[in-house]
């Protein structure tokens, strides 16, 4: 596939999985999904008594299962397209990170967005000195 094409792969693909987290986000915050994205993690949490990212990582680990099974067995028939499992498994840890973004973290290095590493880090060597 040339670069014209995966880039036009990549934005239509992107686009169905947005569009398919928007569609599947009413059903499951049953009547929240303007207040609050992450309610369904945060009210199954609290009747389970476990965090909301501990319940999130079920729903995403169910997908990854799925994945390995595809990677191991292609050829097989399976009750849903790969695709649509990659699809929930970016939104699921879409979500996971507007989960971390949101819940206080004990460790404030686990928050930083991508690429905010602090400019002491990255600019002293592993044994502390100026690089």
């Amino acid at each position: 596939m040339d670069a014209k094409n995966y880039k036009e792969f990549r934005e239509d693909f992107i686009e169905r999985t947005f569009a398919l987290s928007d569609k599947k986000r009413i059903e499951y915050t049953e009547g929240n999904q303007n207040a609050d994205v992450l309610w369904n993690f945060k009210n199954i949490a609290n009747k389970l008594g476990m965090t909301a990212i501990q319940i999130l990582s079920v729903y995403l680990l169910k997908h990854i299962s799925s994945l390995f099974q595809f990677f191991k067995k292609p050829n097989e028939k399976y009750s849903e397209p790969i695709e649509g499992r990659i699809m929930d498994i970016i939104n699921y840890l879409l979500l996971l990170c507007a989960l971390i973004k949101t819940t206080p973290q004990p460790n404030d290095n686990n928050t930083k967005r991508i690429g905010e590493e602090s400019s002491r880090a990255v600019r002293n060597g592993a044994d502390g000195t100026e690089l």
